[in-house]
């Protein structure tokens, strides 16, 4: 298999599926799909890597390879339905061995997602620990403020506007 035949192709800053350009022959599309699968399970295993070391340079210096392989590994995926037929008459022990590394690949995704959540709530936590500082910062500056009716407001539960957007 020629690795260059399934790049995903850019344009601007979005990823378009390549053409994917299996064998006919369900035996070598079967082991081309493999590839493919151990491809993208390579890309997963140095993000779940890099996510659990907490290397967020490394982490996102693989997104973007990660999504031009998750694009061709769809449609790969894609092109093996398709062609379910001849898939089935493949041999036996390619139809087993993708279907493990399927099953592999598939814990891996969920390893790499767990640590994904764990890296996004603790940049939650680190977002809060912010807002939660700066809000301190400007009541200490600010020491006294007028509520609705012109009076002295010194409640310090009071919410103030510390100018940062909480959207995403």
């Amino acid at each position: 298999m020629s690795t260059q035949q399934f790049t995903p192709q850019t344009q601007g800053n979005v990823f378009t599926a390549p053409a994917v350009n299996f064998s006919r022959d369900p035996n070598k599309a079967m082991q081309q799909m493999m590839e493919m699968i151990d491809d993208l399970r390579g890309i997963y295993v140095r993000e779940t890597e890099a996510l659990e070391r907490l290397d967020t340079h490394e982490f996102v210096s693989l997104q973007e390879d990660k999504a031009q392989r998750a694009l061709t590994y769809e449609a790969g995926i894609k092109e093996m339905v398709s062609r379910k037929g001849e898939i089935r008459k493949a041999d036996n022990k390619l139809r087993s061995a993708l279907n493990a590394k399927q099953a592999e690949f598939a814990e891996l995704t969920g390893r790499n997602k767990l640590a994904l959540d764990r890296m996004s709530r603790a940049a939650e936590r680190l977002n809060g620990a912010i807002r939660q500082a700066a809000k301190e910062e400007v009541q200490k500056l600010r020491t006294f403020s007028y509520g609705q009716n012109g009076q002295m407001d010194s409640n310090p539960r009071r919410n103030i506007s510390i100018g940062v957007s909480e959207e995403a």
